[in-house]
């Protein structure tokens, strides 16, 4: 596969949208606004590498950003400590997924290699400021749910 198709496959994944929305919405109660930041960083990095290779994001973008709203405001109803452990869990997801993506990613690729090291970095350190925030750590089988639905969602982006 090409390097675009990697980078298509996380910038369109639900699990970097729903960081983004998550982060977004907790960022002015919680000083998760860096976090927020960064997510709006990840996603224009890879949407511009995306450009540069002469890509597009999945048509499946704007409901993935419509579910990770509601899911959002979901767990932020439910308080901060599962709301701080869906972010964790969530995160951890995110760097599992970016992991994977790197090594996919051809060697001579540098550029999309830089971008996937630095947001897999940063989503580890939101990650373990969430639950040092008091966030819950999630039992493995609802993490191994969560991985099973990001899977589904994440073929379905980017057959789309």
């Amino acid at each position: 596969l090409f390097a675009h198709e990697y980078v298509r496959r996380f910038s369109s994944s639900p699990e970097s949208i729903l960081v983004v929305t998550k982060a977004a919405a907790a960022g002015a109660e919680s000083g998760y606004g860096e976090a927020a930041k960064e997510e709006e960083d990840h996603l224009a990095w890879c949407r511009e590498r995306l450009e540069q290779l002469k890509s597009r994001p999945s048509r499946l973008d704007p409901i993935w950003f419509a579910l990770s709203f509601g899911m959002g405001a979901l767990t932020g109803i439910a308080g901060d400590r599962l709301s701080l452990g869906f972010v964790a869990a969530t995160e951890d997801e995110v760097c599992r997924h970016l992991e994977r993506h790197e090594r996919a990613l051809p060697e001579s690729d540098d550029k999309s290699r830089a971008i996937v090291k630095q947001m897999r970095d940063e989503e580890a350190r939101h990650a373990t400021h969430a639950l040092e925030s008091g966030g819950l750590d999630f039992p493995q089988p609802v993490k191994d749910v969560m991985a099973l639905v990001a899977k589904v969602m994440t073929t379905t982006s980017y057959r789309m």
